[in-house]
């Protein structure tokens, strides 16, 4: 039991102290997803038709299976739906499409 013990304490040990080590590397961002992210558009959508719990997770996915679109955030109780989205790729009719063939029309603000 001993030796498990300290063979344990030891990985333990690196463990911990490799930790500092990977904090302290920087990870670099590119500068062209960072001009890319200053780009984006933010829109609010309506939708009424969310009625139950599983609808908000419904809306959110079919609005981000379209290319471009970065963030969907769905707010159940004001039924709306908040997307980040590359105008270059996404517009907001395709956004509006998404969700509107998954069964929830949806209206830009």
């Amino acid at each position: 039991m001993k030796p498990t013990f300290i063979i344990a304490t030891g990985l333990l040990v690196l463990g911990v102290s490799s930790l500092a080590l990977i904090a302290t590397v920087a990870s670099p961002v590119p500068v062209a997803a960072a001009q890319a992210a200053s780009s984006d558009k933010t829109t609010t959508f309506d939708v009424p038709d969310m009625t139950c719990a599983l609808c908000p997770v419904t809306v959110r996915k079919a609005m981000e299976s379209v290319e471009g679109v970065r963030l969907v955030t769905v707010d159940f109780d004001a039924r709306t739906a908040t997307v980040v989205f590359d105008p270059s790729k996404a517009t907001i009719g395709s956004i509006a499409t998404a969700s509107e063939n998954a069964g929830y029309p949806a209206h830009a603000k």
